[in-house]
Formats: structure tokens, sequence, C-alpha cells
């Protein structure tokens, strides 16, 4: 069976989030064994810095030298294990030495296979300001919609001084909160996109009415998939 990388780190808490997941899932199925996983472990905040300062070169070459980690430690296969690094993925797959798993696809699907055409997005403001996630679900018809660009500075900090640091608060809940019902009254959405990794350990699908499109979840799913059928195509 194939052994899985993750690039981690990015940050600390949702990798460990995938870790747990992926073991859960896994289990189902054999109940009694666990994955080969492999971690390398980045510090968020630095490539924070080069995604924010626009330095993609140098995020590109860290993150191929990770995968390179990865590769020489036995994995068959790379995953990012954040939303905002595939803002560089198509460069990034070109120059990797193992086959990268898009967090982007799978959201993607799991869209389309709801029939939905317009989703909100809240992540980093750089996800949320860059356009690689409505350019990926345009080629599907699906719409994307960000907040105003105060309430993308506000979900912005929250990720960055609480949720990055494993930080729950229960008054930045609400404030997304509000933020994603702004959302829902001004372009009356059918979907949610979390396109944080970080954002699940807030919100959930019991927290709103809209369909939640959990990318951990959802990034998982496909990881555990290509394990299952030992497929990379």
């Amino acid at each position: 069976m194939y052994k899985i990388g993750l690039v981690g780190g990015m940050g600390p808490v949702s990798t460990v989030d995938y870790y747990e997941r992926i073991i859960r899932g896994f289990q189902k199925r054999y109940p009694h064994a666990c994955p080969s996983i492999v971690i390398d472990s980045l510090d968020v905040f630095s490539l924070l810095s080069l995604e924010e300062k626009g330095n993609y070169s140098t995020l590109t070459r860290q993150l191929a030298t990770s995968i390179n980690n990865l590769k020489n430690a036995g994995a068959d296969f790379a995953v990012l294990t954040a939303n905002t690094p595939h803002i560089i993925f198509d460069e990034l797959q070109k120059v990797a030495s193992l086959p990268l798993i898009s967090i982007l696809d799978s959201t993607k699907d799991a869209i389309i296979q709801n029939k939905q055409h317009t989703v909100g997005l809240l992540g980093t403001k750089i996800t949320m300001k860059a356009d690689f996630y409505a350019r990926k679900l345009a080629i599907a018809n699906i719409k994307v919609v960000t907040p105003s660009l105060t309430q993308i500075e506000t979900i912005h900090e929250i990720i960055s001084n609480e949720l990055e640091l494993g930080i729950i608060n229960p008054v930045s809940k609400k404030k997304i909160l509000i933020i994603i019902n702004d959302l829902q009254k001004k372009y009356k959405l059918e979907g949610l996109i979390l396109g944080c990794t970080e954002l699940p350990l807030i919100l959930s699908q019991k927290d709103v009415l809209l369909t939640v499109y959990d990318t951990v979840e959802l990034h998982v799913g496909a990881i555990l998939k290509t394990l299952f059928t030992e497929n990379l195509k």
C-alpha cells in the first residue's frame, strides 16, 4: 500500500487534524491497522510571510524541497495540508518529485456532486483575494464570492492570531457567523467553502444552514481514495 507524504506545519494544529482524520478514515475499512504516513513539518509563519510578499518562486522552491524530503523518506505521493499554498499548485506540480493531490480538485468535485453554482469562500486574506479557487471552480460553472475587504481582514486576523495557535474564541466564531450571514443575504449562497484548514476547528455544518465544504474532510477523502485504490493517475 502507498505511503502518504504530508507537507505539514501549515499550521501545526491542522496538520494534527489531517493526521487524525486519515487514521480514523483508514480504520473504518481496516479497524486494526494504520496507514504509513510521513510528515515534513514547515514553519507556517515563514510561509505566510512569503505568500503575503508574493514571493512565490521561493515558496515553490521550499515546498518542492519538502516534497523531496518526503520522497526520500519513502512517500509515494504528497499533499499540502493548507489551502493558501495551492496558489502555486500548478507550478509546484511541474517541479515536484512526487505526484500531488489537490485540495482544489476535491472541493470542486464535491460542489459539482451537489449541483451547486454559487458558493462563498472563507480563508486567509491571500486565499480570499486571489483567484485560484475562482479559476478552478469557473471550469465547472461555479461562482465564488468572498466577503468585503474589512471582513476579509477580520477573518484573516482570527486565523493568524488565534486558530493557527490553537485558540478557539467564541466571540471570534460569532464574528465569522455574522460575516457568513451577510454573504448569504447578498449573494443567495448555496454553499460555503472553509478555504483554510484551520477553519473547521471553529466552524462546522451544524453552525450554518448552507452546505459547508470542509476542505480538510474533502482532501482527506481524496487521500484515502488514492490509498485504497493505489491509483495516482
